[in-house]
Parts: C-alpha cells; sequence; structure tokens
C-alpha cells in the first residue's frame, strides 16, 4: 500500500516512482529488440541488453 502525505497542497505518494515510469524510460524500454524484453530472468535480461547496447543492436 502507498502511503501519502500533503505537501503544499499536493498530495505526493512515497514510491509512487517504483510503480510509474517517466517518459524517457517508456521510450527506451519501447525502443528495444523483443528478444531482451523478453528475457526468461534478470541475468538473461542484462545479457542481451549489453549485447543490445554495445553490439550492433541485433541479437
Amino acid at each position: 500500500m502507498r502511503s501519502c502525505k500533503e505537501d503544499q497542497d499536493e498530495a505526493v505518494c512515497e514510491g509512487c516512482w517504483k510503480i510509474h515510469f517517466p517518459h524517457r524510460m517508456v521510450e527506451k524500454w519501447n525502443a528495444l529488440n523483443s528478444e531482451v524484453v523478453t528475457a526468461n530472468n534478470t541475468h538473461n535480461f542484462k545479457e542481451k541488453l549489453d549485447k543490445w547496447r554495445h553490439g550492433d543492436r541485433t541479437l
């Protein structure tokens, strides 16, 4: 559950950054190869991401 507090007439949710992505991150995520996005686990995701970012952007 999120905890919110009042901050100068605005409700600020602590931890909202954990469930919302900035627009620039969405654009980068959408630009990724589908194999990178659908990796089975974190280790495979990181390997494929490194190959995509530092290689010729193919897998």
